[in-house]
């Protein structure tokens, strides 16, 4: 399949989020003065392509339970320099959306408009998190 339209921006900033999280260190977690906290995870499995899976989430709380805002997984092709979008979940919406599930014969199907959003969407929030300087620790 061919790569979203800003693949290679998201993986370029990207990056400096995912640096360190390996084997040992699965997660990392950033802060900026006035935002929610920002996590990043390994998720610790991959894509169909064997590409692994990471969850980039701010965290806000809602009656004592922890609330995704938002909460996106993507997984990332290291070698192409490109990331593809999987997931979005904002809780407080009551809102998840998959670009890749299966349907009721078992076939894997997609949705190329919520893939072409979640990517869009990606490249507006790792722009918003470099701006708001999470990146500056």
């Amino acid at each position: 399949m061919k790569p979203t339209r800003y693949a290679s921006c998201n993986f370029k900033r990207l990056l400096p989020l995912i640096e360190g999280i390996d084997q040992d260190k699965t997660s990392r977690q950033y802060e900026a003065p006035g935002f929610m906290p920002l996590f990043i995870e390994n998720l610790g499995y991959t894509d169909r392509h064997g590409c692994p899976v990471y969850s980039l989430t701010h965290y806000g709380e809602q009656n004592g339970d922890m609330m995704a805002d938002p909460d996106m997984t993507f997984a990332v092709d290291f070698e192409a320099g490109t990331v593809e979008p999987l997931t979005f979940q904002n809780d407080y919406m009551g809102l998840y959306q998959q670009v890749y599930k299966h349907n009721a014969a078992g076939q894997l199907i997609y949705s190329p408009s919520l893939r072409a959003s979640l990517d869009d969407f990606l490249r507006q929030w790792l722009k918003n998190i470099n701006d708001q300087g999470f990146l500056k620790n």
